[in-house]
């Protein structure tokens, strides 16, 4: 039976030319013994090659992979080398060259244990079905390069740490690749989100490759930092990841032991805290100090002088309290959403200002003036800040900040400066 089996596999392969499809692909009572797969695929994946096939009906015993220099036939196959063995209805097989040389791929149907009495496969060489009929090769430099470049292209921090150095804090960056300027932020919480860095203090901007950042913070208090990239602030795309750009631990220098950033004081320094009182004269020669209270005592003016302070009341105008202007919001910072520069504006305005924190609000509108900003967004949070320093009673710092919005925000800026002198002008 296994003859005859054997003998019609001899009349398919010599009518493989002339009917290509005469072996696998007829159906019924009469198809042909066909014990080799079909339909073979083979392409390159980086450093693997990767065939694919068709499982023949004929074959229950897996398939056999092997590879050679030259085109397979029974004469040559003495030089194949096997690569492996495939399970039926896998119909597939990986294998990665060591070299970059061309090789034709094919696949042998395998003879079961129980029936083998020769060879143990099939040998039977189809192009196209179970042999390709040009050579594969691979290139091992180009799928080595790829993902090198692929792994440096996204510049990133890696790493943080801060630890105390006598009197300063030292703070260390690992980054991959062109970071650009870093914006370090120093806070007495642990800075954990984007959020927290509004409540934490601007201790530098350093420029890229400049080494660790000494810090000289007051001692005796904890102390958190965070790195971020200066185009990561001007983009609104903030990430802080504890380890990688955020101490999880506090740094602090111990109180009272160190000088805080300034030079070392000489033996000429005046005494500590306060000079001494020197005396230079004795009791007996000594004045006696007067006790009388110096303070004058209120008396009654004459007419002529009332007569005079009415008449520089009446030049200086009414003693009536100058009227405050309305606080001014645009609508648009009091909405949701945007990014960036923008998002930051409206999240002091909406959290702050519009709630009537003015004293907080006006800290936050100098944080956010600490960065670079775009002219408008920095004219507008200088009219705020302007504002909220108004409402806080401080008078002469919210004139400065109005004075410089006046130019984007001519007539609501003009209305509380106006305000303001009159306020100072009173006293």
């Amino acid at each position: 039976m296994k003859a005859s089996r054997l003998a019609i596999a001899a009349i398919a392969i010599a009518l493989s030319a002339a009917l290509p499809l005469f072996a696998q692909d007829q159906e019924g009572d009469g198809a042909v013994f066909a014990p080799y797969p079909s339909r073979i695929r083979a392409g390159v994946r980086g450093r693997e090659v990767v065939l694919s096939w068709e499982d023949s009906p004929d074959v229950s015993a897996g398939y056999a992979v092997y590879r050679h220099s030259s085109f397979p036939d029974a004469a040559n196959f003495d030089a194949a080398i096997l690569l492996g063995y495939a399970d039926t209805g896998v119909a597939g097989f990986v294998y990665a060259p060591v070299d970059e040389k061309p090789y034709y791929y094919f696949v042998l149907g395998r003879v079961p244990a129980s029936d083998i009495e020769g060879d143990p496969e099939y040998r039977l060489f189809i192009p196209l079905r179970n042999v390709i009929i040009e050579p594969l090769a691979v290139s091992l430099t180009a799928a080595a390069v790829a993902p090198a470049a692929a792994k440096a292209a996204k510049p990133r921090l890696s790493g943080i740490l801060a630890r105390n150095d006598g009197d300063a804090i030292v703070v260390s960056i690992d980054a991959y690749g062109d970071v650009g300027r870093l914006v370090v932020y120093r806070g007495t919480a642990p800075i954990r989100n984007a959020s927290s860095l509004l409540d934490a203090a601007l201790a530098a901007i350093i420029e890229p490759d400049s080494g660790p950042h000494r810090d000289y913070p007051v001692p005796g208090l904890d102390y958190y930092y965070a790195v971020v990239p200066e185009r990561d602030l001007v983009g609104g795309k903030v990430g802080i990841e504890a380890g990688v750009n955020a101490t999880a631990t506090p740094a602090s220098i111990p109180a009272g032991a160190f000088r805080v950033g300034l030079p070392t004081s000489g033996m000429t320094s005046r005494s500590m805290p306060l000079p001494y009182l020197v005396l230079t004269k004795g009791f007996d020669d000594a004045k006696p100090v007067g006790i009388e209270d110096p303070t004058p005592r209120a008396r009654v003016l004459s007419a002529e002088t009332e007569k005079a302070i009415a008449t520089l009341s009446s030049a200086l105008g009414s003693t009536r309290k100058a009227e405050r202007p309305r606080i001014t919001i645009f609508p648009e910072d009091l909405q949701s959403g945007g990014g960036g520069e923008e998002y930051a504006l409206r999240s002091i305005v909406s959290g702050y200002f519009a709630k009537g924190a003015y004293a907080e609000a006006a800290r936050q509108f100098t944080l956010y003036l600490s960065l670079p900003r775009s002219a408008a967004n920095a004219a507008r949070a200088r009219f705020y800040r302007g504002q909220a320093q108004a409402m806080a009673g401080a008078y002469r710092e919210g004139f400065f900040d109005l004075l410089q919005a006046q130019e984007a925000y001519y007539l609501e800026a003009s209305a509380w400066i106006d305000y303001i002198l009159e306020e100072l002008r009173r006293g």
